[in-house]
């Protein structure tokens, strides 16, 4: 008896025969004739020294030599079907997950590099929207982009955008405003920050002083975050302190007017920040490319603005 292997067209003809208990059935099944079936049946048998058949007129029956082979065949020829199947089956889709605050991904990531990502076929970008802080370490997200003015020294970071923020107001308000003294006479809306260390922060006050005046005691409301500052200043007409990247559209499409081109930063800013050794990923190489285009576009759409630390020192580079 040899122990060559046979071929898979006579391992196949044999289970196909030994489940439908016919040649014929198996013929069919298989597209060949009850010939070839017999044929590589028979080459089975001389190959194995045994009958695995017992033939008749009408039918055939399995020996028990051929059940035992059966047995084992079955569940190998499944096993390779399932491979089979298993290697058709579309790639399953991977989410390369990204936590940042809401107006960064709603107002110039969400469209921009999310809609890029067909570069690595089955893979898209999974945003976790929160103001906190989340934990990089097995929690499954794979980037975080975080405003801070100390970033985490055990993450990869790299520094991404300096938010400024300058008045911004309605187009038909701005008609009446013709220099920012003007603005004293209006509806001030005052940005109420919260950001990492930098607790309360009055951008008001500084950008007045730039100006030569003084900042108003009281205001007409206080809203803590850039896009409800915004939103209050569309609704009601108040001129609202505001971060000018989160709005770039609404100003680009006359929406929103920065009448002065003056613009306070905080110490905080957005970084890019990943876990040591990931930097270089193919998938975080792309990303961060990503979101270092869209803050240049937006760097280039601000670049007649000066630009002012809460001193009131000049920033270059912001």
């Amino acid at each position: 008896m040899t122990k060559r292997l046979p071929s898979i067209n006579a391992l196949r003809s044999f289970e196909a025969a030994a489940r439908h208990q016919s040649f014929t059935l198996a013929a069919e099944e298989l597209r060949v004739s009850p010939a070839a079936i017999g044929y590589q049946v028979k080459r089975l048998e001389e190959d194995l020294g045994r009958a695995l058949f017992t033939r008749s007129h009408r039918a055939v029956r399995l020996t028990p030599d051929g059940m035992a082979l059966m047995r084992r065949l079955g569940k190998g020829f499944e096993i390779i079907e399932a491979a089979w199947t298993e290697a058709h089956a579309p790639e399953p889709e991977r989410i390369f997950k990204v936590t940042a605050p809401i107006a960064v991904v709603q107002k110039w990531l969400l469209h921009e590099p999310t809609m890029q990502t067909n570069r690595f076929g089955a893979f898209r970008i999974g945003w976790d929207v929160s103001q906190a802080f989340q934990d990089l370490e097995g929690s499954g997200i794979d980037a975080a982009i975080r405003y801070t003015s100390d970033p985490d020294p055990s993450l990869f970071s790299e520094p991404l955008l300096r938010q400024f923020y300058t008045p911004l107001m309605r187009a038909d308000v701005a008609r009446r405003i013709k220099a920012p003294a003007d603005l004293l006479q209006h509806g001030l809306i005052k940005l109420g920050f919260d950001l990492a260390a930098e607790r309360h922060i009055d951008l008001w006050t500084p950008w007045f002083e730039l100006q030569g005046l003084r900042a108003p005691d009281r205001f007409e409301m206080t809203c803590g975050y850039t896009m409800t500052a915004v939103e209050v200043a569309r609704e009601t007409g108040h001129i609202a302190m505001a971060g000018y990247f989160v709005v770039a559209e609404d100003i680009a499409a006359g929406r929103l007017v920065a009448p002065f081109p003056v613009g306070i930063v905080p110490q905080s800013q957005l970084w890019v920040m990943c876990r040591k050794g990931r930097e270089e990923e193919p998938e975080m190489l792309w990303f961060r490319q990503a979101v270092r285009a869209c803050a240049d576009r937006l760097r280039a759409r601000a670049a007649g603005f000066r630009i002012f630390d809460l001193e009131g020192r000049p920033v270059e580079g912001a």
